[in-house]
């Protein structure tokens, strides 16, 4: 996590610092900005070069340079976990291009001494820290290494799927998750922005084996999850005759949708539909109107087809369930072989994961 943040103008002066929630500072960061000044000038005069990074023994220091003002600027971050140093460089060059847009009048000319100005600054750094998921690494690193559910966080770039930091008590499938996560992002947030005229606000995978996929997107990045619970029902699922005789219903669909006419709905559930492996809805019950998701849903299917490669490939195990989460509306695929029971429900009612488990897990008792 980032201990210091100094932006510092080319006379040593310290024009703003910033440090985390928490984050106990030792009050002389303009000692610190006066050192490090007085070590790049050194090099810059003596070696006719710019320091880009100073390593201590626990603490490595970055540096960027911005010269297009009169002011001429450097950039500092402080960090111990070396791990976070490609993210870091991310956020130093977009403080470089925000800072100076935001104060080009005052770094346009001489300085005249006042720094308070600098401070609204605050409100920025915090949107920059958020938007790279920085806000919540130390809480969650912390729930990895306690050794419960939480095995492993993945800090990942959206579009090239580069991965940016990785913390985990198991293996994690790098390859898989770099190729196939950012995929079936992209396909639900199409599917929300384009249907539902909504934003993404997670995508919920869970295998037979009870592993969990969870992907939170932030504007810089992708904040993934993999949990893993003791219980598991693999064995019972799998038994079920969808997953047995593949082609039986498919040739024979009443006999699919009498079996799920007789089931008993949560009332949390708002809508529900038994849609083939085509698009084609077979069943459905509308319990409130408000959510009607009718020419929605069919499309559905493409996003339940990748969440089961991506379960196959990053888990070698069979998808339960891929559940997307929105502003206002919760989407629940369950996965039937060649068929997909969506449910639709609202946020409020479904924004704890274990409550869609705990509805998926109702239908399968039913139907066993």
């Amino acid at each position: 996590m980032i201990e210091d943040l100094l932006i510092i103008n080319e006379s040593g002066a310290l024009l703003y610092n910033w440090h985390p929630q928490g984050f106990v500072s030792n009050g002389k960061e303009d000692l610190l900005s006066g050192f490090l000044t007085a070590i790049n000038s050194f090099a810059t005069v003596e070696r006719g070069e710019d320091i880009k990074s100073l390593k201590l023994r626990e603490t490595q220091i970055i540096f960027e340079k911005y010269n297009e003002l009169h002011q001429k600027l450097t950039f500092v971050i402080t960090t111990k976990n070396e791990e976070l140093i490609e993210i870091l460089h991310a956020i130093l060059h977009e403080l470089m291009e925000k800072f100076p847009k935001i104060f080009y009048e005052s770094l346009n000319r001489e300085f005249n001494g006042r720094i308070t100005q600098f401070r609204k600054f605050d409100t920025h750094m915090e949107e920059i820290i958020n938007s790279y998921g920085l806000d919540i690494l130390n809480n969650t690193i912390k729930q990895v290494d306690k050794g419960d559910t939480l095995k492993a966080v993945i800090y990942l770039e959206p579009k090239g799927g580069n991965i940016f930091y990785i913390h985990a008590k198991h293996y994690v499938n790098k390859d898989k998750i770099s190729f196939l996560v950012p995929l079936i992002m992209s396909s639900a947030k199409l599917l929300y922005n384009s249907n539902l005229k909504e934003d993404l606000d997670w995508i919920l995978l869970n295998t037979v084996h009870n592993e969990k996929l969870l992907v939170e997107p932030r504007e810089k990045i992708l904040i993934i999850k993999q949990f893993q619970s003791s219980e598991n029902f693999e064995e019972d699922i799998l038994s079920l005759e969808f997953f047995k005789e593949k082609d039986k219903y498919i040739r024979k669909p009443k006999k699919l949708i009498e079996k799920f006419e007789r089931l008993k709905w949560s009332p949390k559930i708002k809508q529900i539909y038994l849609v083939d492996i085509f698009g084609k809805i077979l069943h459905s019950k509308i319990f409130d109107e408000t959510y009607d998701c009718t020419e929605y849903v069919p499309e559905t299917i493409s996003f339940l087809t990748s969440s089961k490669k991506t379960s196959e490939d990053i888990f070698s195990k069979v998808l339960f369930n891929a559940s997307i989460g929105g502003i206002r509306i919760v989407t629940i695929c369950v996965n039937f072989n060649n068929f997909c029971l969506t449910l639709i429900g609202s946020i409020h009612d479904f924004n704890d994961f274990n409550e869609i488990q705990s509805i998926c897990i109702d239908v399968f008792k039913q139907l066993i």
